[in-house]
């Protein structure tokens, strides 16, 4: 079976030097979108469909008043923290310790983010990487911490998909009035702007809820995937895969997946497109 390694970077950033972040500009296009198309209640996503997507813009990005800006900056932070999770995943199997004598045994364990995007009959629904939750065919239990819970509860698998790294859990709402849901349309199927801020939020080495910022860079081919990836310069860590890459005012652009250890600066995530097209056709959102 395929597995999909995170990478680690050399070290996490603290989020928000205040000062050193200014707002920038971006242009804007009329140029038809092409959406992809829906055929038996299903859609498929092109590389190519990507660069006739319009460029977006949002005031914000114009804001030419620092202490404004930084009031959209701790905004989005406190935003995206509340929508995040942290998921635990133990995966057991059944050893023969003598013959006849079997002994159930803890395969491997897991530890990732992910970031809630439905609330839907007493649930809350969350994004992950389907290399957190990977049961390899073995029994799992899976876990999960969300913003103001002082002990994980259960949670149980929805769908996954190996391919496009990606899986859907879900955990009963309760009490909890603390949570987020990230924005999952604001951003469908438009193009990003080299340069543009994203902010990326995820539980780095037992770190919860910890947010950095970068910069958007390119959309990249890379081993891991099939598709182009986004390739940016927010910092992730292990235990940040499966967490929320947002834009400046907190809409998902991607949900991270890998890093490298070449350089610090050097993220990846899977494309909001890529991630549409999954919750589409495992029937979570129309």
């Amino acid at each position: 079976m395929k597995k999909i390694i995170v990478l680690a970077v050399a070290a996490l950033s603290l989020f928000l030097s205040a000062c050193d972040l200014f707002p920038f500009s971006l242009f804007t296009t009329t140029a038809a979108t092409t959406l992809p198309l829906t055929q038996n209640g299903t859609i498929t996503y092109l590389d190519t469909d990507y660069y006739a997507y319009p460029y977006y813009s949002s005031p914000n990005y114009h804001l030419d008043n620092v202490d404004a800006y930084n009031d959209v900056l701790l905004a989005t932070r406190d935003h995206i923290r509340h929508a995040n999770v942290r998921v635990q995943a133990t995966v057991y199997r059944t050893a023969v310790i003598f013959p006849g004598i079997t002994q159930t045994i803890i395969e491997s364990a897991s530890s990732g983010s992910g970031v809630v995007f439905l609330e839907k009959d007493g649930y809350y629904y969350f994004l992950t990487n389907h290399h957190i939750i990977d049961d390899e065919g073995h029994t799992a239990v899976y876990r999960v911490e969300a913003y103001g819970d002082e002990e994980p509860v259960e949670a149980e698998l929805v769908c996954q998909d190996e391919d496009l790294d990606l899986a859907v859990l879900r955990f009963q709402k309760g009490t909890r009035t603390a949570v987020d849901l990230i924005d999952m349309t604001t951003r469908l199927y438009t193009r990003f702007t080299p340069g543009e801020l994203v902010l990326a939020v995820g539980n780095p080495l037992s770190v919860d809820n910890n947010v950095t910022f970068g910069e958007f860079n390119s959309m990249e081919l890379i081993a891991n995937a099939s598709f182009r990836v986004i390739f940016h310069s927010a910092l992730i860590h292990e235990g940040s895969s499966g967490g929320a890459l947002v834009d400046l005012d907190g809409n998902l652009i991607g949900i991270n997946a890998w890093g490298t250890e070449s350089s610090d600066e050097e993220s990846f995530a899977i494309p909001l497109s890529i991630v549409h097209m999954f919750l589409v056709n495992n029937g979570l959102i129309v």
